[in-house]
Protein backbone atom coordinates (compact mmCIF):
# COMPACT_ATOMS: atom_id res chain seq x y z
CA UNK A 1 0.00 0.00 0.00
CA UNK A 2 1.14 3.52 -0.81
CA UNK A 3 0.23 6.51 1.38
CA UNK A 4 0.22 10.01 -0.17
CA UNK A 5 -0.54 13.43 1.33
CA UNK A 6 -2.15 16.04 -0.92
CA UNK A 7 -2.67 19.60 0.34
CA UNK A 8 -4.61 22.02 -1.89
CA UNK A 9 -4.77 25.78 -2.53
CA UNK A 10 -1.24 26.88 -1.63
CA UNK A 11 -0.82 30.39 -3.06
CA UNK A 12 0.95 33.75 -2.94
CA UNK A 13 -0.68 34.74 0.37
CA UNK A 14 0.67 31.76 2.33
CA UNK A 15 3.75 31.93 4.53
CA UNK A 16 6.37 29.28 5.34
CA UNK A 17 5.20 29.45 8.95
CA UNK A 18 1.75 28.22 7.81
CA UNK A 19 3.36 25.05 6.49
CA UNK A 20 5.78 24.63 9.40
CA UNK A 21 2.99 24.97 11.96
CA UNK A 22 1.04 21.97 10.69
CA UNK A 23 3.53 19.83 8.76
CA UNK A 24 6.76 19.98 10.77
CA UNK A 25 5.91 16.71 12.56
CA UNK A 26 5.17 15.07 9.20
CA UNK A 27 8.47 16.23 7.70
CA UNK A 28 10.32 15.12 10.84
CA UNK A 29 9.08 11.59 10.10
CA UNK A 30 10.57 11.83 6.59
CA UNK A 31 7.13 11.78 4.96
CA UNK A 32 6.66 13.75 1.71
CA UNK A 33 3.77 16.12 1.04
CA UNK A 34 2.38 17.16 -2.33
CA UNK A 35 1.20 20.78 -2.38
CA UNK A 36 -1.31 21.75 -5.08
CA UNK A 37 -0.21 25.30 -5.90
CA UNK A 38 -2.36 27.99 -7.53
CA UNK A 39 -0.03 29.78 -9.99
CA UNK A 40 -1.91 33.10 -10.03
CA UNK A 41 -4.23 34.02 -7.18
CA UNK A 42 -6.85 36.77 -7.40
CA UNK A 43 -9.29 38.25 -4.93
CA UNK A 44 -11.97 36.61 -7.13
CA UNK A 45 -10.41 33.17 -6.62
CA UNK A 46 -12.93 30.92 -4.90
CA UNK A 47 -10.91 29.68 -1.96
CA UNK A 48 -11.08 30.42 1.73
CA UNK A 49 -8.33 32.13 3.69
CA UNK A 50 -7.64 35.05 1.33
CA UNK A 51 -7.06 38.50 2.83
CA UNK A 52 -9.90 41.02 2.66
CA UNK A 53 -8.74 43.00 -0.37
CA UNK A 54 -10.64 43.84 -3.54
CA UNK A 55 -8.14 45.23 -6.04
CA UNK A 56 -8.75 42.57 -8.72
CA UNK A 57 -4.98 42.24 -9.10
CA UNK A 58 -3.25 39.00 -9.94
CA UNK A 59 -0.67 37.68 -7.49
CA UNK A 60 1.80 35.19 -9.05
CA UNK A 61 3.28 32.59 -6.71
CA UNK A 62 6.73 33.66 -7.96
CA UNK A 63 6.39 37.05 -6.26
CA UNK A 64 6.35 35.54 -2.78
CA UNK A 65 10.07 34.91 -2.65
CA UNK A 66 10.10 33.81 0.99
CA UNK A 67 7.57 31.06 0.28
CA UNK A 68 9.26 30.00 -2.95
CA UNK A 69 12.68 29.66 -1.29
CA UNK A 70 11.15 27.62 1.54
CA UNK A 71 9.38 25.25 -0.86
CA UNK A 72 12.46 24.80 -3.05
CA UNK A 73 14.71 24.02 -0.08
CA UNK A 74 12.51 21.27 1.36
CA UNK A 75 13.25 17.96 -0.42
CA UNK A 76 10.08 16.40 1.01
CA UNK A 77 7.78 18.82 -0.85
CA UNK A 78 6.42 18.13 -4.31
CA UNK A 79 4.71 20.90 -6.30
CA UNK A 80 1.54 20.13 -8.25
CA UNK A 81 -0.55 22.49 -10.37
CA UNK A 82 -3.95 23.49 -8.97
CA UNK A 83 -5.80 25.28 -11.72
CA UNK A 84 -4.46 28.60 -12.98
CA UNK A 85 -6.38 31.23 -10.98
CA UNK A 86 -8.99 29.03 -9.22
CA UNK A 87 -11.82 31.33 -10.33
CA UNK A 88 -15.44 30.65 -11.21
CA UNK A 89 -16.57 31.30 -14.79
CA UNK A 90 -20.21 31.22 -15.88
CA UNK A 91 -21.18 29.72 -12.51
CA UNK A 92 -18.79 26.81 -13.00
CA UNK A 93 -15.49 25.98 -11.35
CA UNK A 94 -12.43 26.98 -13.35
CA UNK A 95 -11.64 23.65 -15.03
CA UNK A 96 -15.28 22.67 -15.30
CA UNK A 97 -16.04 25.84 -17.26
CA UNK A 98 -14.18 25.19 -20.57
CA UNK A 99 -12.97 28.84 -20.66
CA UNK A 100 -9.54 29.12 -22.36
CA UNK A 101 -8.34 25.97 -20.61
CA UNK A 102 -5.50 25.18 -23.04
CA UNK A 103 -4.06 28.68 -22.63
CA UNK A 104 -4.64 28.70 -18.86
CA UNK A 105 -2.96 25.33 -18.44
CA UNK A 106 0.08 26.31 -20.47
CA UNK A 107 0.40 29.64 -18.64
CA UNK A 108 0.02 28.16 -15.15
CA UNK A 109 2.44 25.30 -15.78
CA UNK A 110 5.04 27.69 -17.19
CA UNK A 111 4.78 29.90 -14.08
CA UNK A 112 5.30 26.96 -11.73
CA UNK A 113 8.15 25.39 -13.70
CA UNK A 114 10.01 28.68 -14.05
CA UNK A 115 9.47 29.53 -10.37
CA UNK A 116 10.43 26.17 -8.86
CA UNK A 117 12.90 25.08 -11.54
CA UNK A 118 11.43 21.62 -11.86
CA UNK A 119 9.06 19.76 -14.12
CA UNK A 120 5.43 19.87 -12.99
CA UNK A 121 4.02 16.41 -13.53
CA UNK A 122 0.61 16.47 -11.80
CA UNK A 123 -2.54 18.52 -12.19
CA UNK A 124 -5.13 18.75 -9.40
CA UNK A 125 -8.43 20.23 -10.63
CA UNK A 126 -9.97 22.95 -8.44
CA UNK A 127 -12.78 21.39 -6.40
CA UNK A 128 -11.92 18.07 -8.09
CA UNK A 129 -14.04 19.13 -11.09
CA UNK A 130 -12.77 18.97 -14.66
CA UNK A 131 -14.45 18.99 -18.08
CA UNK A 132 -13.44 16.94 -21.09
CA UNK A 133 -11.75 20.06 -22.50
CA UNK A 134 -9.85 20.32 -19.23
CA UNK A 135 -8.71 16.71 -19.62
CA UNK A 136 -7.44 17.44 -23.13
CA UNK A 137 -5.65 20.59 -21.95
CA UNK A 138 -3.89 18.70 -19.16
CA UNK A 139 -2.90 15.92 -21.57
CA UNK A 140 -1.47 18.47 -24.01
CA UNK A 141 0.61 19.89 -21.16
CA UNK A 142 1.97 16.41 -20.37
CA UNK A 143 0.56 16.03 -16.86
CA UNK A 144 -1.28 13.31 -14.98
CA UNK A 145 -4.25 13.99 -12.70
CA UNK A 146 -5.05 13.50 -9.04
CA UNK A 147 -8.66 14.27 -8.11
CA UNK A 148 -11.66 13.08 -6.06
CA UNK A 149 -12.88 9.54 -5.45
CA UNK A 150 -13.22 8.55 -9.13
CA UNK A 151 -13.51 9.64 -12.76
CA UNK A 152 -16.72 11.18 -14.09
CA UNK A 153 -15.49 11.97 -17.60
CA UNK A 154 -15.82 10.05 -20.82
CA UNK A 155 -13.78 10.40 -23.99
CA UNK A 156 -14.24 7.99 -26.89
CA UNK A 157 -11.23 5.77 -26.16
CA UNK A 158 -11.00 2.09 -25.21
CA UNK A 159 -9.43 3.04 -21.88
CA UNK A 160 -12.55 5.00 -20.88
CA UNK A 161 -14.83 2.01 -21.46
CA UNK A 162 -12.57 -0.03 -19.18
CA UNK A 163 -12.56 2.74 -16.59
CA UNK A 164 -16.37 2.91 -16.49
CA UNK A 165 -16.47 -0.82 -15.84
CA UNK A 166 -13.89 -0.58 -13.05
CA UNK A 167 -15.70 2.36 -11.41
CA UNK A 168 -19.05 0.56 -11.63
CA UNK A 169 -17.69 -2.56 -9.93
CA UNK A 170 -16.10 -0.40 -7.24
CA UNK A 171 -19.41 1.38 -6.59
CA UNK A 172 -21.27 -1.92 -6.31
CA UNK A 173 -19.04 -2.91 -3.40
CA UNK A 174 -20.03 0.23 -1.50
CA UNK A 175 -23.77 1.01 -1.89
CA UNK A 176 -23.55 4.02 0.45
CA UNK A 177 -22.26 6.72 -1.89
CA UNK A 178 -21.17 8.98 0.98
CA UNK A 179 -19.02 6.19 2.44
CA UNK A 180 -17.45 5.05 -0.83
CA UNK A 181 -13.64 5.13 -0.64
CA UNK A 182 -11.66 6.60 -3.50
CA UNK A 183 -10.84 4.12 -6.24
CA UNK A 184 -7.54 2.73 -4.91
CA UNK A 185 -5.57 2.19 -8.11
CA UNK A 186 -4.09 4.36 -10.85
CA UNK A 187 -6.03 4.23 -14.11
CA UNK A 188 -4.32 4.70 -17.48
CA UNK A 189 -6.53 6.69 -19.88
CA UNK A 190 -4.15 6.40 -22.81
CA UNK A 191 -2.77 9.93 -22.86
CA UNK A 192 -2.78 10.55 -19.12
CA UNK A 193 -3.15 8.64 -15.87
CA UNK A 194 -5.33 9.38 -12.85
CA UNK A 195 -5.26 8.65 -9.12
CA UNK A 196 -8.01 9.32 -6.57
CA UNK A 197 -8.22 10.89 -3.13
CA UNK A 198 -10.02 10.84 0.23
CA UNK A 199 -10.74 14.16 2.00
CA UNK A 200 -9.95 14.43 5.70
CA UNK A 201 -11.83 16.78 8.01
CA UNK A 202 -12.61 17.08 11.70
CA UNK A 203 -15.40 14.52 11.93
CA UNK A 204 -14.72 11.76 9.37
CA UNK A 205 -11.75 9.96 10.93
CA UNK A 206 -13.67 6.70 11.44
CA UNK A 207 -14.68 6.68 7.80
CA UNK A 208 -11.09 7.27 6.65
CA UNK A 209 -9.86 4.50 8.94
CA UNK A 210 -12.19 2.12 7.10
CA UNK A 211 -10.94 3.44 3.78
CA UNK A 212 -7.32 3.01 4.82
CA UNK A 213 -7.98 -0.59 5.87
CA UNK A 214 -9.67 -1.23 2.52
CA UNK A 215 -6.62 0.10 0.65
CA UNK A 216 -4.43 -2.14 2.75
CA UNK A 217 -6.56 -5.20 1.93
CA UNK A 218 -6.31 -4.59 -1.83
CA UNK A 219 -2.71 -3.29 -1.72
CA UNK A 220 -3.85 -0.01 -3.25
CA UNK A 221 -3.13 3.71 -2.94
CA UNK A 222 -4.44 5.86 -0.10
CA UNK A 223 -4.33 9.58 -0.93
CA UNK A 224 -5.51 11.92 1.82
CA UNK A 225 -6.58 15.45 0.85
CA UNK A 226 -6.19 18.43 3.18
CA UNK A 227 -6.27 22.23 3.01
CA UNK A 228 -3.69 24.32 4.83
CA UNK A 229 -6.18 27.10 5.61
CA UNK A 230 -8.61 24.62 7.23
CA UNK A 231 -6.08 23.00 9.56
CA UNK A 232 -6.72 22.94 13.29
CA UNK A 233 -5.46 20.68 16.06
CA UNK A 234 -8.26 18.16 15.54
CA UNK A 235 -7.45 17.73 11.85
CA UNK A 236 -3.74 17.53 12.66
CA UNK A 237 -4.43 14.81 15.25
CA UNK A 238 -6.56 12.91 12.72
CA UNK A 239 -3.79 13.07 10.14
CA UNK A 240 -1.14 11.87 12.59
CA UNK A 241 -3.41 9.00 13.64
CA UNK A 242 -3.78 7.90 10.00
CA UNK A 243 -0.02 8.12 9.53
CA UNK A 244 0.57 6.01 12.63
CA UNK A 245 -1.95 3.44 11.43
CA UNK A 246 -0.42 3.39 7.95
CA UNK A 247 2.99 2.74 9.48
CA UNK A 248 1.55 -0.21 11.41
CA UNK A 249 0.10 -1.53 8.15
CA UNK A 250 3.57 -1.26 6.54
CA UNK A 251 2.49 1.39 4.04
CA UNK A 252 5.06 3.09 1.86
CA UNK A 253 4.98 6.90 2.12
CA UNK A 254 5.67 8.31 -1.34
CA UNK A 255 5.57 11.50 -3.39
CA UNK A 256 2.43 11.93 -5.54
CA UNK A 257 4.41 11.53 -8.75
CA UNK A 258 5.66 8.10 -7.60
CA UNK A 259 2.14 6.80 -8.21
CA UNK A 260 2.53 7.23 -11.96
CA UNK A 261 6.01 5.77 -12.38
Amino acid sequence: MKFIIRDDDLNYFNKPSDIEMWYKDVFDLGIPVGFSVIPFIKTRSDILGLPLIDDNKEYPISKNRELVVFLKKNPLIEIMMHGCTHEIFNWKFEYESEVDLFERTERGKKELEKTFEREIKIFVPPHDRISNQGILAVETAGMNIIRGIGSKNFLFRPQYFKAIWKMALHRLKFPNKQKTPAYPFVIDFGKHKEAYSNRLNEDNLEDLIRRLKFCHEVNGNFIVTLHLYAFNQKIKDNLMFLIKMAKELKAKFVYPSNLFE
